[in-house]
């Protein structure tokens, strides 16, 4: 990457700037209390079927098959192995888990120092969430006027890691691919779509927040 030539930034949010392992991981907790007696398995692996329904239901979401809280519903069902439970019943059961989710928001650490560092570039968040979740948290964490846009796969009607929501993220920038660069968790749906199209690219991996977002703010802090 040169940094002298990058003109915007394209982020992803879920695990990049916003802290979403950790929202969940309490979410689960304060959802998890009141069934626990119906499964024999430890914790770790009630998390980690926990984290297989979301990752089978994202996906449908993802290709537009269900709405956002279609897949929080299916998840749920598929979780307790109860496919015929009404939208009422799933809404009602999985309220705590979004409770608990909406009040362990935060950032990762380095975020704000990061988007403080780089307010003369152009930043475009690039998200397969829902437009209105997303949108919430980033007027929660106190980070939305950072972005000249937010781009949603149920939005644009394509997600990540289809090129047509990065190239409409490149016409909102005013830039050719080369002078951007894209920051994300994800290999599969952020880095190597973006790298493919002719992006500089930086990949997030769990623990290295502070680290690359310290590293990036110094080498485009001129840019």
């Amino acid at each position: 990457m040169k940094p002298q030539g990058i003109r915007a930034i394209l982020l992803d949010l879920d695990d990049t700037l916003f802290d979403d392992a950790y929202a969940s991981a309490q979410a689960f907790a304060a959802f998890i209390g009141p069934h626990a007696s119906r499964f024999s398995q430890p914790p770790d692996a009630l998390q980690a079927r926990w984290r297989g329904c979301i990752d089978r239901h994202w996906r449908r979401f993802e290709l537009g098959e269900l709405s956002l809280a279609q897949q929080r519903h299916e998840r749920l069902r598929d979780f307790l192995g109860e496919p015929d439970m009404s939208e009422a019943e799933a809404a009602l059961l999985f309220q705590p888990y979004m409770d608990a989710y909406r009040r362990h928001r935060r950032l990762t650490p380095g975020a704000a120092d990061f988007l403080d560092a780089t307010r003369h570039l152009v930043r475009i968040v690039v998200s397969n969430g829902g437009a209105e979740q997303q949108r919430a948290k980033l007027e929660h964490l106190g980070i939305a006027h950072h972005f000249r846009h937010l781009l949603t796969c149920d939005a644009v009607g394509a997600a990540k890691p289809d090129a047509r929501i990065f190239r409409r993220a490149l016409e909102l920038a005013g830039q050719e691919a080369r002078a951007c660069l894209m920051v994300g968790d994800d290999l599969e749906r952020d880095i190597e779509p973006a790298r493919r199209l002719g992006m500089a690219v930086r990949h997030v991996a769990p623990g290295s927040h502070a680290a690359i977002f310290a590293t990036l703010s110094q080498q485009l802090r001129n840019a």
